[in-house]
């Protein structure tokens, strides 16, 4: 039987912060990684938090309640599959709104097309008046040239 793999948490891997004594005072600073007592607190499985980038320390023991917050917070996160559906959607809606510009633009260019064609015609058919008018004045008849006959061989 197949185990699921599960998603990873989306948005950015949170920091590890370690607090350690400095002079009279505590000081909170970026720690090296996660300790396995917090990744165990938050329900996380080690290998699967390293293979999502989180980053492991293996020398340290301490579980610090903000580290085990944050991590809870960021797998509470959708996974990567849903915000990809989320952004599918998006894009096949932005795809729809380009078919549809196109297709309008389609439309318009048809019609001036046929516009065009129409106006073309109209001149063409003009030209042909004005070339009969002037024949007329002139008295000649416009007629085609018949073409030569082939001889008929018996």
């Amino acid at each position: 039987m197949k185990r699921e793999k599960a998603s990873r948490p989306a948005g950015k891997v949170p920091e590890a912060t370690v607090t350690s004594r400095h002079g009279t005072g505590l000081v909170t600073r970026g720690g090296r990684g996660f300790s396995i007592g917090e990744l165990s607190s938050a329900g996380m499985a080690p290998r699967l938090a390293s293979s999502w980038g989180l980053r492991l320390d293996a020398r340290r023991r301490s579980v610090i309640q903000g580290n085990v917050d944050s991590l809870k917070k960021w797998e509470a996160h959708p996974g990567l599959a849903e915000n990809a559906e989320g952004r599918m959607k998006e894009v096949e809606e932005r795809v729809e709104k380009v078919a549809r510009e196109v297709k309008e633009e389609a439309v318009k260019a048809e019609k001036e097309a046929a516009k065009v064609e129409k106006e073309v015609r109209r001149e063409a058919v003009g030209a042909g008046k004005r070339v009969e008018r002037k024949a007329e004045k002139a008295g000649k008849a416009v007629k085609r040239k018949a073409r030569p006959r082939k001889k008929a061989e018996s």
